[in-house]
């Protein structure tokens, strides 16, 4: 089914922003991708797996559904970057 014919549904809960969006919003917010919680959120209301299928390539969603860094993890690594670029050893 085309991209079109879903972006008018509407879901009641969006997690991250809390309020109703658009089906249109969820299928491209991750710059231009899906959302992470596509597959949750949208389950039972749109056949998500069979547009997915449909709509993009398993190397453009592969990104989309891999597991998110921890806040704490992204620190870390920013920090590295930090002393590495400022001439810090280790």
């Amino acid at each position: 089914m085309p991209r079109e014919e879903h972006d008018a549904r509407m879901h009641p809960r969006c997690p991250p922003l809390g309020g109703e969006v658009p089906f249109r919003h969820c299928r491209s917010m991750n710059r231009g991708l899906p959302c992470q919680r596509i597959l949750g959120c949208w389950e039972g209301t749109v056949d998500v797996l069979a547009f997915l299928r449909g709509n993009y390539t398993l190397e453009e969603l592969e990104p989309t559904f891999q597991p998110a860094r921890s806040r704490l993890d992204i620190l870390f690594e920013t920090a590295d970057r930090v002393r590495r670029e400022r001439g810090g050893g280790g």
